[in-house]
């Protein structure tokens, strides 16, 4: 090859070392918060690539309760990817805004469905929005499969029902939790419409996990990628219905036309959604996406260990002169 053909020289990470210098700071006092989007802020810089070797539900709620951010990956039917969102704003809260419920003429064995899916001790039981009864694993302890027809009114609890009014802080739900030893505080208006739900899992979590992102009701924050072709808007609208904190228009070459269009039929669509898009490994590409309406852009053609692209597409650049 001419040297003329050799535009730069590239260097990535395990190219430099950081010469060390005098310091004054103790690693205790470092504060490692940054911010993925305007009004998303990580409490370590870490998001988990939206692979489907690597992110799903499970991984979402590990990094989001470390303090970062993980991206559901994009291949899977849209139902599924919009539950694997679903099951990580479930599944860590400061009250759960709209807990599964169940009618108390269903029958046992939907309430067992129901438990066994989300991964819950115990449903609310409400009929027209409000608080009749909850069910647990405690009522259900001896049915077999025989009970199954019968209906759940004829196992919940109903009585002196243990509930708490709106606006009942973690704190506060500690206390009748602990009193009356259960696990779980139904929230509740002065018409008894059920509001929402405090359990003690979530209580000791928020304890265990202190630096867990988390959204403006207390749920972990999870973000999803979609592609730049055929249903993605319809796949955005399903994401977006199961409360995704971001989404990411996620390709292997983010400068390119299709995902420009796309990003600026997702911003016209959903004007208040934060929009993530990549990949790019050049200034003008960084560029092009920012002002497409990108709120956050993602550098790196291939650097990653998995990662095939350099290999197979003969493209990309060093990381280290790609961020710079």
């Amino acid at each position: 090859m001419k040297s003329e053909k050799i535009i730069m020289k590239g260097l990535t990470f395990d190219d430099v070392l950081v010469i060390p210098a005098h310091s004054k700071v103790l690693p205790s006092e470092v504060q490692t918060e940054t911010w993925l989007t305007r009004d998303i802020k990580l409490n370590i810089p870490f998001v988990s690539a939206a692979m489907d070797t690597v992110t799903e539900a499970q991984m979402a709620i590990a990094i989001a309760q470390e303090g970062g951010l993980g991206f559901i990956h994009k291949n899977m039917a849209i139902k599924r990817q919009a539950a694997e969102v679903d099951k990580v704003k479930r599944s860590e809260s400061g009250m759960i805004i709209n807990p599964i419920t169940i009618d108390p003429d269903k029958p046992i064995g939907e309430a067992l469905a129901l438990m066994a899916r989300y991964a819950i001790s115990g449903v609310p039981v409400v009929k027209d929005g409000k608080l009749v009864g909850i069910i647990t694993n405690r009522d259900l302890r001896f049915i077999t499969a025989e009970n199954f027809n019968s209906r759940v009114a004829e196992y919940m609890t109903s009585e002196n029902l243990i509930t708490a009014p709106m606006g009942t802080t973690l704190e506060e739900a500690v206390k009748p939790l602990q009193k009356h030893r259960i696990e779980k505080l139904p929230v509740v208006d002065a018409d008894g419409i059920l509001k929402g739900l405090i359990t003690i899992k979530d209580i000791r979590k928020k304890m265990k996990y202190p630096k867990a992102v988390k959204d403006d009701v207390g749920r972990l924050r999870v973000g999803a990628a979609v592609g730049v072709s055929g249903d993605f808007l319809e796949r955005v609208a399903a994401l977006v219905e199961s409360n995704v904190d971001v989404v990411t228009v996620d390709t292997a070459h983010g400068h390119s036309e299709k995902v420009l269009k796309a990003i600026e039929k997702i911003k016209q669509t959903f004007p208040n959604l934060p929009l993530v898009a990549g990949n790019v490994a050049t200034y003008d590409g960084t560029l092009a996406l920012a002002k497409a309406g990108a709120d956050c852009v993602k550098v790196g053609i291939g650097p990653g260990s998995i990662c095939t692209t350099r290999v197979v597409a003969g493209v990309g650049v060093p990381q280290l002169t790609a961020i710079v």
